[in-house]
């Protein structure tokens, strides 16, 4: 556990304005895509490609259906929604900062995920950022914890060269069954900060109202999966602190970063 304060205060959606990501997301959607190359050590296939679009271009990561490795306990071709799904997540509770993310059936090798791509210093990763970034981390956790992410690596954490901190790699989440597996237990049975705990609040209410910006999770997820979600987001709004690891399931993932 980890109760220390520092300045790195938590504040909700302000850190990024709407516009800005409505903009990323229009490039990425409707941007014309080329393969730049492929992203190595990767578990499935995972390309760097440029996007260029009204003039402009940027760079991003398109990570296609056809080249996501099966996996016993997720349903073939699934990732790449998986994804998306967490990116509108996080972009309807302010945290944490989840790169643009979209679903492109017309990108060069099919249906996938194209995701703005972040350039971050190489050398930090949550563990050269935990103690610093303290705020970052507890909102990063308490995602994971909402979402079931069972491959929370160090190296999922980056850092860009302005100094905000963001959160990547999220094919393996919102399983119906527990699978919590993070390297950031930093929190156990700490309460949830008074500002994250109220966008969760804010979320059961949006999900009760069936609120159009969630709409996009019917699309990505299960019925089975969304009802997992409503109730691990009331068991942590029940608790009110961070959960601990559960038995009988490897709670670090491997390898670690």
């Amino acid at each position: 556990m980890n109760s220390a304060t520092d300045d790195n205060k938590f504040s909700p959606p302000a850190a990024r304005a709407a516009t800005e990501r409505a903009q990323v997301r229009e490039a990425l959607t409707r941007g014309k895509i080329e393969m730049q190359g492929i992203v190595p050590w990767s578990s499935n296939y995972t390309y760097l490609v440029s996007i260029a679009y009204d003039g402009r271009a940027m760079h991003a990561i398109y990570k296609p259906q056809c080249g996501e490795r099966p996996l016993w306990d997720f349903e073939d071709g699934t990732l790449c929604k998986r994804e998306v799904a967490a990116y509108e997540l996080s972009a309807f509770l302010g945290f944490p900062n989840i790169p643009v993310t979209v679903l492109r059936a017309d990108a060069p090798q099919g249906l996938g995920m194209v995701q703005e791509f972040i350039d971050h210093k190489r050398r930090e990763n949550f563990f050269t950022l935990r103690d610093k970034y303290h705020a970052d981390m507890q909102s990063i956790a308490i995602f994971d914890a909402l979402i079931n992410n069972t491959d929370r690596k160090g190296g999922h954490i980056l850092m860009d060269h302005q100094g905000a901190v963001w959160a990547i790699d999220h094919g393996v989440t919102f399983h119906q069954e527990p699978k919590l597996r993070t390297v950031i237990w930093d929190f156990i049975d700490d309460p949830i900060p008074d500002a994250l705990y109220k966008q969760l609040e804010k979320l059961r209410a949006a999900l009760k109202a069936n609120e159009p910006a969630l709409a996009p999770l019917t699309e990505l997820l299960t019925r089975a999966e969304l009802r997992a979600l409503a109730t691990r987001l009331n068991e942590l709004l029940r608790a009110r602190v961070y959960p601990a690891p559960s038995e009988g399931w490897p709670h670090i993932p491997w390898p670690p970063v």
